[in-house]
């Protein structure tokens, strides 16, 4: 696969931060910017490399002449994997936008640094014509991506001033990017460029399995085994007036176990800006703009999107256990991509894609019934409209709903049991007449134990 040394970096760069004991000046602090800039010369370098000389790649023989063609050449819609367009270079991305958070950048002044990684990829690190969907999604989708790795390495940290070891190992793992490359670097010294701030954090692990139905089939498919991470950081109330960008977000992980696609679903958001905050004896409301990274990848659904747009959520205490929360969101998506749910994958090489490339809209409502301390049920409905770019013969739209109700019953302390459905539907509207629209439908169930970890990682650092 084009980016699996971006995987064996992160494997590198997370077992060499346990072992690195390099001491510095604070080179990090005086030249934030110039070490930004280094991470994003250096990373498309040693991705090349590593597939030019240890991997053999033939996209990755270039020289001086490959800038002059791609140039000449002009930009095209290329015929990657889904998974290599849609989590390899948002990966990508994220590895160079932590870079720069690390040396203690902001937000707003890091998102430079992953734009001109993937400027300086597309154009001359391979011998391919320059992709526009990927110039798009590696900077859109990595900041989202990479903004919330930067806060959960920090957290995962603490505000202690000597930071134990599994802290700073598990901290490379989550950022190796960031962290993790940057503490083999600069030693110790780069802790001063971390700001520890307490925050609320929801945060837990769920094992599970369930059958999943294609085009409403009865016959019943393997079971498909998974892990998943799912994250709720800081208070989308909370009446603090210097609100940055990620104070609060959500992220959900889907790993599936035993099936090819094993990266299953992302789901990233976070709050941008907040326009407005009000709160009376029962109610809570927040209004703002969130930045959103989605990637479904199974049998049933193949859908991502990078997108941002305003959002609304309020919280509503009908007893002092028992609140009702709701959440409405719409986004323009600057690049989304929807496709086949069928297991039918054109060969690698073969020029040929089972999905479709393009910009949209999407929209999501959420409702949620939460019993403090027993647990909670939930409906999602998301729905993504995408309009087919990058494709001489085929113009038309990408309809995608995928709706999800479920429920999580607090057990014990730490564990809870869980039940979730989930719909999907697809349809293709073709403006060419010489073209059949299409529908397809499928179905999952999922049951799962779910362990809190915000029990034990995140108290009492």
């Amino acid at each position: 696969m084009k980016y699996f040394s971006i995987f064996s970096l992160i494997l590198l760069v997370s077992a060499l931060s346990a072992v690195a004991q390099v001491q510095t000046a604070d080179s990090s602090i005086a030249h934030p910017n110039r070490n930004a800039l280094l991470h994003a010369l250096g990373q498309p370098t040693f991705i090349w490399a590593t597939n030019w000389y240890l991997l053999d790649q033939y996209w990755a023989d270039i020289s001086i002449k490959t800038l002059q063609n791609n140039i000449e050449t002009g930009w095209v819609w290329d015929d990657d994997g889904f998974d290599v367009n849609q989590v390899g270079h948002p990966t990508q991305g994220a590895m160079v936008y932590t870079a720069a958070r690390a040396q203690g950048l902001n937000y707003w002044q890091s998102l430079a640094y992953p734009t001109l990684a993937s400027l300086i990829w597309e154009l001359g690190m391979e011998n391919e014509s320059p992709s526009v969907n990927d110039m798009i999604t590696t900077p859109t989708s990595g900041v989202a991506f990479g903004e919330i790795m930067h806060r959960m390495s920090v957290l995962t940290l603490g505000e202690k001033r000597i930071k134990p070891v599994w802290r700073q190992v598990l901290s490379g793992v989550i950022n190796p990017g960031g962290y993790g490359l940057n503490r083999i670097i600069f030693g110790t010294s780069i802790h001063q460029n971390y700001r520890y701030e307490p925050t609320p954090v929801l945060a837990g692990i769920s094992l599970g399995a369930g059958p999943g139905f294609e085009d409403d089939s009865p016959e019943n498919k393997t079971p498909r085994r998974f892990a998943r991470i799912n994250i709720v950081y800081g208070n989308p109330f909370s009446k603090h007036k210097n609100f940055k960008p990620f104070d609060n977000f959500m992220f959900v992980a889907i790993i599936n176990v035993g099936r090819e696609d094993y990266v299953g679903e992302i789901y990233a958001s976070g709050m941008v800006f907040r326009f407005h905050q009000s709160e009376t004896r029962r109610h809570r409301a927040t209004l703002g703009i969130f930045q959103n990274y989605d990637f479904m990848n199974n049998d049933d659904y193949k859908v991502s999107s990078s997108s941002i747009g305003p959002g609304m959520m309020h919280d509503f205490e009908i007893t002092p256990k028992l609140s009702f929360r709701t959440q409405l969101a719409t986004s323009f998506i600057f690049m989304g991509s929807a496709g086949d749910t069928s297991d039918e994958i054109p060969e690698e090489g073969s020029g040929e894609r089972d999905y479709h490339f393009g910009p949209g809209f999407s929209g999501k409502i959420m409702t949620k019934v939460n019993w403090a301390e027993r647990g909670d049920l939930y409906f999602r409905l998301k729905r993504y409209f995408i309009y087919v770019m990058g494709d001489d013969e085929i113009e038309g739209f990408e309809n995608i709903n995928i709706l999800n109700v479920g429920f999580q019953a607090r057990l014990l302390k730490s564990y809870s049991l869980g039940g979730e459905y989930g719909k999907i539907g697809r349809s293709v509207t073709y403006l060419d007449e010489s073209w059949r629209d299409t529908l397809q439908t499928g179905s999952i169930y999922r049951f799962y134990v779910h362990y809190h970890i915000t029990e034990t990682l995140f108290k009492n650092l």
